[in-house]
C-alpha cells in the first residue's frame, strides 16, 4: 500500500514518521526481546521504536474499541449523528471486494498517501495495483467497507483484518474531493455495526493514540461511540544514542523544549516520543529484575 514496514519476529513494524517505526497491530502487545528492538533499529538506521507494553512503561494513552454488547447501546456525539444523516442522504456504506477496490478507489488511496508524504506506491500504479489486490483477494482474514456515491464513486474505505475474535481497523483512505460528504462518518457508523454483527467478532479495534496525540482523530473515534481503555506506550531508541536520550535529565530538557517551544513551531511536538525513552527504560529494567528476581 507504500507504507514502509519491516518484519521483526512476529512482529510487523511500520514506518512512524522518518525516524521511527510503530508497531502493528496498533494497541497489541510486543513480546520480543529489547536487544532484537535496538538491532533492528540499527540496522534499518531508525532512531526510535515505538510500541505497547503490559505494564506502563513511556506513557499511557487511550485505545478506541467496542465489543458488540457495548455497541448495542452505543451513544453517538450529536454533531457526528448529523454528519451521518449528511451522508446518507449521498451514498451507502457496504461490503467491497478488491475488484471494486482496483477499478474504483485510486482517488482515496491517492489522496490518502499524499497526506503521508508517499506519492509512488505500488498501489497507485496499475501493475502494482492489480497485483495487490489478487494477493489481498486470497486472504479472508481482510475485509473491505467503503462509501459508495450515489454515481458509484468509493469516496472512503476501511480495511480490517479478523483474527482470534479480533477486527483490527487497519487504516481508513479517503478521497479529499469528496470530504465534504462527510464519508467516514457513515463509514465508521455503519461499518461498527457490520462488523461487530458478524459472528467470528467479539470487538472492534480502531487504533491507540498517537504520540504526539492527534486530538481531531481521538475525538472522532469518541463522538462515533468507541470506548477508551488504557493502553501503556514503549520507545526504545538506537543503541548508539540511547546513553543520552534514554536519561531522565534528558527527558526533562525534551519536555522543557517541547512545552516551551512547540506552540511556535509544531514539528517540536514530535520530541514527545523521545521523551518516553527514558521512563521506558525504567520500566522494562523494573520488569526484567522481575522476572530474575527468586521466587
Amino acid at each position: 500500500m507504500g507504507y514502509d514496514v519491516v518484519l521483526m519476529g512476529d512482529t510487523l513494524w511500520r514506518s512512524a514518521g522518518a525516524l521511527a517505526l510503530a508497531s502493528e497491530p496498533s494497541g497489541a502487545v510486543h513480546v520480543g526481546e529489547e536487544a532484537g528492538i535496538r538491532a533492528m533499529l540499527r540496522r534499518h538506521r531508525r532512531l526510535a521504536a515505538i510500541f505497547c507494553t503490559e505494564h506502563p512503561s513511556g506513557k499511557t494513552v487511550a485505545h478506541f474499541a467496542l465489543t458488540a454488547e457495548q455497541s448495542a447501546s452505543v451513544s453517538v456525539q450529536r454533531q457526528f449523528a448529523q454528519h451521518v444523516r449528511r451522508a446518507e442522504g449521498h451514498g451507502q456504506v457496504r461490503r467491497l471486494d478488491w475488484d471494486a477496490w482496483q477499478t474504483r478507489a485510486l482517488a482515496c488511496d491517492r489522496a490518502s498517501l499524499a497526506r503521508h508524504g508517499t506519492a509512488a506506491a505500488p498501489c497507485l500504479h496499475e501493475d502494482g495495483r492489480r497485483r495487490l489486490a489478487a494477493v489481498a483477494a486470497r486472504d479472508p482474514a481482510l475485509i473491505l467497507y467503503g462509501y459508495v456515491t450515489g454515481t458509484g464513486e468509493i469516496a472512503a474505505y476501511l480495511l480490517c483484518r479478523i483474527e482470534g475474535g479480533i477486527c483490527q481497523g487497519l487504516f481508513v483512505h479517503w478521497d479529499d474531493a469528496l470530504a465534504d460528504l462527510r464519508p467516514t462518518h457513515l463509514l465508521y457508523s455503519a461499518a461498527r455495526k457490520a462488523l461487530l454483527a458478524l459472528p467470528e467478532v467479539d470487538i472492534l479495534r480502531v487504533g491507540r493514540q498517537s504520540i504526539p496525540e492527534n486530538p481531531g482523530l481521538d475525538a472522532f473515534k469518541r463522538h462515533a461511540g468507541f470506548q477508551a481503555t488504557p493502553c501503556h506506550v514503549g520507545v526504545l531508541v538506537h543503541p548508539l544514542w540511547a546513553p543520552i536520550l534514554e536519561r531522565t535529565a534528558t527527558a526533562w530538557l525534551l519536555g522543557l523544549i517541547r512545552r516551551t517551544l512547540a506552540p511556535r513551531f509544531p514539528g517540536l511536538n514530535a520530541l514527545e516520543v523521545l521523551e518516553c525513552a527514558a521512563p521506558t527504560r525504567r520500566a522494562l529494567r523494573r520488569a526484567q529484575a522481575h522476572k530474575t528476581r527468586p521466587q
